[in-house]
């Protein structure tokens, strides 16, 4: 297959890999000092870094240390994931990343489902299609003397504000408008304008449903997702809070934001016309003069912000963005294709996959965990450094994201890299870990349950990734 002889030819890229994930965590990861204690699991926005602890030595990451013997290593995980209950489905693979074998399969190949595991697939997807470095860009525009349009272009993470140091709110709708109310000024000064003009909002880049029918109702009202829009502020919600409510209409409400910013920034100069507050739609694909535009953070920073948090609305424009840079309709259902077709056309395996969103909130997902462990293994040696640096993107065990107060232990601490996964019954954990003899490996664990709980059995997950990291198993 196409990615496993770029694997093979990049074997000493894997190397590198594990080098560099062991010089991060000592330098950049404060590693907790003995007695650290996990606390319970919540999957919620954190702070990005830890207060600092007392620093202890990482192993030494030998450039010739040995693979696992699979033989051993499955005598180590089997009893581990044997423990869950008699009535639980779990699934497992792990990858040897410099040689791409296969090391382990616990139902390996069996689909499943894969909750914000998934959210690894479209992270690819994105860095491979749209490219790391690029910038979505949201615009004001003076489509006739009586109309500004706000024109959304993807990013959904919108500021209302002049802007913000992080991926969340780089871009502020207040620094649009006061670009936009000088070039109102001028405009009026030139007789483009009338007295009064009214805000619309072209909201088209994205079609179909804005919500995904195989959604329970009930993600919705939790404040996992909302509506999607190309345009939205801190990925929907109300304001900058990480933990603020998602908003019914994220279009409108930019918008409506947006144009109170700009009545307040044409008011307060001299000679402007009159802003109306009350925002409609307009109709699609609007043409006219640029009055001001504003650009997100990279497309890498979004995507490192959506793996670390989590962020499901992030992870479904994102799909949806996919699909318009391959010319398709930004609608869920082309998201999830084009996601697919991405990880195709790099050569990973695709077989049994069935996607029907970009965030892993449907249930309707299935995918395999060997295929997440061969497409993380795939990226960590890829020849295009965007896919080389996602591993980087992911939280880090017992310090940032969803893994913050997890895996907390002093040799687990820093040194496994991966997505979590909740939903009604399910947990996953998907990522990149060095064993204790130094080597770079590429797991993911799957488990369905029947108790009706959100995240089952992630303690069985910690489990399994502490093994895999404190393994020797040559």
């Amino acid at each position: 297959m196409k990615h496993a002889s770029q694997i093979r030819r990049l074997g000493i890229t894997a190397v590198v890999l594990g080098l560099l994930m062991g010089l991060v965590a000592f330098f950049l990861i404060p590693v907790a000092a003995s007695g650290f204690a996990a606390k319970e699991a919540v999957e919620e926005p954190v702070p990005p870094v830890l207060a600092p602890a007392a620093a202890t030595a990482l192993p030494p990451l030998d450039p010739a240390a040995p693979a696992p013997v699979a033989a051993v290593l499955a005598a180590k995980l089997d009893p581990i994931l044997s423990a869950a209950p008699a009535d639980a489905s779990v699934s497992a693979g792990v990858i040897d990343v410099a040689s791409g074998e296969t090391l382990y399969s616990h139902a390996g190949d069996q689909p499943g489902i894969p909750a914000s595991s998934l959210k690894v697939f479209t992270a690819i997807a994105a860095m491979q299609v749209i490219g790391e470095d690029h910038r979505f860009t949201t615009r004001a525009v003076l489509a006739d003397p009586n109309t500004v349009v706000l024109v959304g272009g993807g990013d959904v993470l919108l500021g209302a504000g002049t802007g913000a140091e992080s991926a969340s709110g780089r871009a502020g709708l207040e620094t649009l408008a006061r670009r936009a109310a000088k070039s109102l000024v001028a405009a009026r000064a030139a007789g483009e304008t009338a007295d009064a003009v009214s805000v619309q909002l072209d909201d088209s880049l994205f079609a179909g449903p804005a919500l995904n029918p195989d959604w329970d109702a009930s993600l919705v009202t939790t404040n996992n997702i909302a509506p999607l829009s190309p345009v939205a502020l801190y990925g929907a919600r109300a304001n900058a809070n990480p933990k603020a409510e998602r908003v019914g209409d994220p279009g409108m409400y930019a918008a409506t934001t947006f144009a109170k910013a700009l009545r307040t920034a044409v008011g307060s100069a001299a000679g402007g016309p009159q802003v109306a507050t009350e925002v409609t739609r307009s109709a699609p694909g609007v043409q006219g003069t640029e009055l001001g535009a504003v650009t997100s953070a990279t497309l890498g920073e979004q995507v490192r912000f959506m793996l670390e948090v989590s962020d499901n609305y992030v992870a479904e424009a994102l799909g949806r963005l996919v699909a318009v840079k391959l010319g398709q309709p930004g609608d869920y259902t082309h998201g999830a294709a084009a996601v697919k077709q991405a990880l195709a056309d790099l050569g990973i395996d695709t077989t049994g996959m069935a996607l029907t969103d970009t965030s892993g909130l449907a249930n309707t997902n299935r995918v395999s965990p060997l295929a997440l462990a061969r497409a993380l293994a795939y990226a960590a040696t890829s020849e295009h450094a965007a896919l080389r640096n996602l591993g980087y993107g992911l939280p880090v065990a017992g310090a940032t994201g969803t893994l913050s107060t997890r895996l907390g232990a002093v040799d687990t601490r820093g040194m496994v890299r991966a997505k979590t996964g909740s939903l009604m019954e399910v947990s996953s954990l998907s990522g990149l870990t060095v064993t204790r003899d130094g080597r770079a490996l590429a797991f993911s664990i799957l488990v369905n349950t029947r108790d009706r709980t959100i995240g089952p059995q992630r303690q069985l997950l910690d489990a399994a990734g502490a093994a895999l990291t404190r393994c020797g198993c040559s």
